[in-house]
């Protein structure tokens, strides 16, 4: 299993994965141009991707779906309904064949096992994935201000989390931001803390080191010392992860 961080933050956010022969896209929320100049970089022929899977339609997840989708190379995009019915109908018109998913429910892409799990955000029906082969189980567990403990046992021990730190609350909350956007990011609907976050991965983390690929980072709410000392703080062992921090210039390729 390959994984690629193309970018992570407000301003846009998308991750490529590779599990055997298959290539798959989480969201597409920078612009075309972006997705190819970094599949690229990375010396990946982004048309060898044929499936897209969609977290929820906020635009930072979507930004690029219409360009990409015109390229003809997606051929299956998996989502929610509520997700599908928020989508605009000249993106819709696009969507090649759409298989509708639902949290709980798992279903396979080959031999690449994904199981949705329900996310609370200001979304219509927004999912977060837990993927795996035989060999190795990541999660991908972003825009959520709170996880529902029924999941724990789902999300407990993977190889690799990308999992959001949003916010240091403190600095949200003397930010110039309008009240109502603090209010809504604390909120159980907006993001996760660095504190809240720090928290579950010490719970998720229980017989095996992990990789946690920090993401969805405030870029004038956060900082990485923040953030490391959230996990000093909440972490019975913070030698049992190993932490990168993603941005919208994404990450180096982390292979498990």
């Amino acid at each position: 299993m390959e994984v690629y961080v193309l970018a992570s933050g407000s301003k846009g956010n998308i991750t490529y994965l590779k599990v055997g022969h298959i290539r798959l896209f989480i969201d597409a929320g920078i612009s075309y141009q972006k997705i190819k100049s970094k599949m690229q970089a990375y010396g990946e022929n982004m048309f060898d991707v044929k499936t897209l899977l969609i977290t929820h339609e906020h635009h930072d997840h979507i930004v690029g779906l219409k360009m990409l989708l015109k390229q003809g190379a997606i051929e299956d995009v998996y989502l929610t309904k509520g997700t599908y019915k928020s989508l605009a109908s000249d993106i819709v018109e696009l969507l090649p064949n759409v298989h509708f998913i639902v949290a709980d429910e798992g279903f396979s892409v080959g031999d690449v096992n994904i199981m949705p799990f329900m996310l609370s955000h200001d979304a219509a029906e927004p999912v977060g994935f837990v993927i795996s082969n035989h060999v190795h189980k990541m999660v991908l567990l972003t825009d959520t201000g709170y996880v529902d403990q029924s999941y724990y046992p789902l999300l407990t021990d993977a190889d690799l989390y990308i999992l959001e730190a949003n916010h240091n609350p403190f600095t949200l909350f003397q930010s110039a931001r309008p009240f109502l956007l603090k209010k809504r990011i604390v909120g159980e609907k907006g993001h996760l803390s660095n504190e809240d976050a720090a928290r579950l991965m010490n719970l998720f983390i229980q017989t095996k080191s992990s990789v946690w690929v920090v993401a969805h980072i405030s870029e004038d709410c956060n900082s990485i010392d923040d953030i490391d000392e959230a996990i000093v703080k909440m972490f019975d062992d913070p030698t049992k992860v190993t932490v990168f921090y993603a941005n919208q210039e994404g990450l180096p390729v982390i292979e498990l």
